[in-house]
C-alpha cells in the first residue's frame, strides 16, 4: 500500500512537472510572437519613413537556447501551433547563437537572441536594418585597432561625456544653444582624435555606419519612452567596457544621429552612403571647418570631467601593460598552434566585444570567440570554454597578413582525431585536415595533401 502511494506520488509529481513545462514552454512561445509582431507594427507604422525604404522583413529568426528557433514564415520542417508562429530544432552547427545577419538554408535572415526580445522592439528592428543595409552595400565591421590606445581612449570617452551633456541638455529642454555648444565639444574631441589616427578613419567611418546607424535606428523606431536617457544609458555601458575597438560605434550612433534630429537637421541619406558625423555637423550646423586650438581643446576639456577620466585612463594604462606582457608570452613568444582561413567569405565569427585587447602590431586577443567553417573548405570550427574566456586568462590570437586570415592559439593539451582540446578551446577539424609538429616547437593546422 505504502509503495503504491509512492508510486502514485511521485507520478503526480511527474504530471506537475510537466504540465509547469508545457505552460512555460507555451508562454514563452506567445512572448516570442508577440514580440514579433509589435516590432512589425512599429516598422509598418514607420513605412520607410525614416531611411526612405520600409525595413520590416519577414526573414527574422528568433534563437532559443533549447537550440528551438521561431519565425513568423514557414521554415523547412516547422510546425505550428497557431498558424502565426512557427518553430523548430535547428539543425547541427546551421546558426550561430547571435544577434546577426546569417544565412540559412540558402537565404539571408536577421537573427535574434530569445533574451534580447524585452527591449521595446530595439533589437529586432537593428538587426532588421543590417538585413535592408546590406542589399545596398557591404561596410567594415572590424575593430578600430588604435582604440586601445590611451590617449585615443581620453578622447573617446570626452567625447562620449560632451555627448552625455548634450543629450541631458535637451531632456532639462535646455536653450539650443547650450545644446549645440555640447555638440561642438563632442565634435571636437572627435576632430582631434581622427586627425591623430588619421589612417584608421575610412574603417572607423564604416564601422560606424553599418553598427552605429543599426544601433540609432532600432532606438528611433522602437517603443522606448524616453529615447535621449536610453542614450545615455547606452554610452555608460560601451563606456565600462574593457575595450573600445569595437563597442564604440553603438553608443555614437544613437547619440549623433538623436542629437541631429532634434536640432532638425537633414542628415540622412541613401543606404549605401558613408556617414561621417564631423562632416555632416560641419556642414548643417556649423556651416563652415570647425579648426581646433590647444585653448579650445583645454576649455573644452574642463566642460568635460577630463581630470578624472584622465585619472582613470592613466591607471588603466597599467594594467593594460600587464595584459600585453601576458598575451606576448602565451602566443608570440611561447610555441603555438597556428592555422590560416582558406574560404574567408564562408567562415562565421562571434565573439564578446568587450572582451578583446589590440596587441600592439601583433593583431587582436579575442577572450571569447566562436568560429563556424559554412562551406566546408576551411580548417574546422572551434569555440573557448565557457568560464574560462576572459581578458587575463586565455585566448586566441587574429591577425591579416598577406591577403590571409590567420588565428593563433595556445599549444594545446590533447589531440583526440580531429578533435583539439586545451584548457580554455575546443577545436573540430574538417575531415582531411591534420596537425603539423615544426621544428621550432610550434604546431599549423594544414590540409592533407592527395596523392
Amino acid at each position: 500500500m505504502e509503495k503504491n502511494l509512492l508510486l502514485l506520488i511521485f507520478f503526480t509529481i511527474l504530471q506537475f512537472a510537466s504540465a509547469q513545462e508545457t505552460e512555460k514552454a507555451a508562454k514563452n512561445r506567445q512572448n516570442i510572437q508577440e514580440k514579433l509582431l509589435e516590432a512589425k507594427v512599429l516598422l509598418e507604422n514607420d513605412n520607410g519613413k525614416l531611411w526612405g525604404k520600409p525595413i520590416w522583413n519577414d526573414s527574422i529568426i528568433v534563437i532559443d537556447f533549447d537550440n528551438s528557433i521561431y519565425s513568423l514564415v514557414k521554415l523547412p520542417n516547422s510546425k505550428t501551433d497557431n498558424g502565426v508562429l512557427y518553430s523548430k530544432i535547428m539543425e547541427p552547427n546551421s546558426l550561430v547563437f547571435v544577434n546577426t545577419t546569417q544565412k540559412y538554408d540558402g537565404k539571408e535572415y536577421a537573427t535574434v537572441l530569445n533574451n534580447y526580445l524585452d527591449d521595446k522592439g530595439a533589437t529586432i528592428i537593428h538587426e532588421l536594418f543590417h538585413l535592408l543595409q546590406m542589399k545596398s552595400r557591404k561596410f567594415n565591421g572590424n575593430p578600430i585597432e588604435y582604440l586601445d590606445k590611451t590617449n585615443a581612449r581620453i578622447l573617446l570617452r570626452l567625447e562620449y561625456q560632451a555627448l552625455k551633456n548634450a543629450l541631458k541638455a535637451v531632456i532639462e529642454k535646455k536653450k539650443t544653444e547650450e545644446i549645440k555648444n555640447y555638440l561642438k565639444d563632442a565634435i571636437l574631441f572627435r576632430k582631434e582624435r581622427q586627425k591623430q589616427y588619421a589612417k584608421y578613419l575610412n574603417d572607423e567611418l564604416e564601422i560606424e555606419t553599418l553598427e552605429g546607424l543599426a544601433n540609432y535606428t532600432g532606438f528611433v523606431l522602437s517603443s522606448y519612452d524616453n529615447k535621449y536617457e536610453k542614450a545615455i544609458e547606452e554610452i555608460n555601458q560601451r563606456e565600462e567596457a574593457k575595450t573600445y575597438t569595437r563597442p564604440f560605434p553603438y553608443a555614437t550612433g544613437p547619440a549623433y544621429g538623436l542629437l541631429f534630429d532634434y536640432l532638425n537637421i537633414a542628415w540622412r541619406k541613401s543606404l549605401d552612403n558613408t556617414y561621417n558625423f564631423t562632416d555632416i555637423y560641419e556642414v548643417m550646423i556649423l556651416k563652415s571647418k570647425l579648426t581646433i586650438t590647444k585653448k579650445q581643446l583645454q576649455l573644452a576639456k574642463s566642460r568635460n570631467n577630463f581630470i578624472e577620466i584622465n585619472k582613470q585612463e592613466i591607471a588603466r594604462e597599467e594594467e593594460q601593460k600587464k595584459l600585453i606582457s601576458y598575451y606576448t608570452k602565451l602566443l608570440i613568444n611561447k610555441p603555438i598552434l597556428k592555422v590560416a582561413l582558406t574560404d574567408i567569405d564562408h567562415y562565421g565569427r562571434t565573439f564578446n566585444m568587450n572582451g578583446t585587447l589590440t596587441l600592439n602590431d601583433k593583431g587582436i586577443v579575442y577572450s571569447s570567440i566562436k568560429g563556424r567553417d559554412k562551406s566546408g573548405n576551411n580548417f574546422g570550427n572551434f569555440a573557448t570554454i565557457e568560464g574560462k574566456n576572459q581578458l587575463g586568462k586565455a585566448g586566441i590570437l587574429s591577425y591579416d597578413k598577406d591577403g590571409k586570415t590567420y588565428f593563433v592559439f595556445p599549444i594545446p593539451s590533447k589531440i583526440e582525431g580531429q578533435k583539439i582540446t586545451s584548457e580554455f578551446y575546443e577545436i573540430e577539424l574538417n575531415p582531411d585536415w591534420k596537425i603539423v609538429k615544426q621544428n621550432d616547437g610550434n604546431m599549423e593546422i594544414v590540409k592533407e595533401s592527395k596523392s
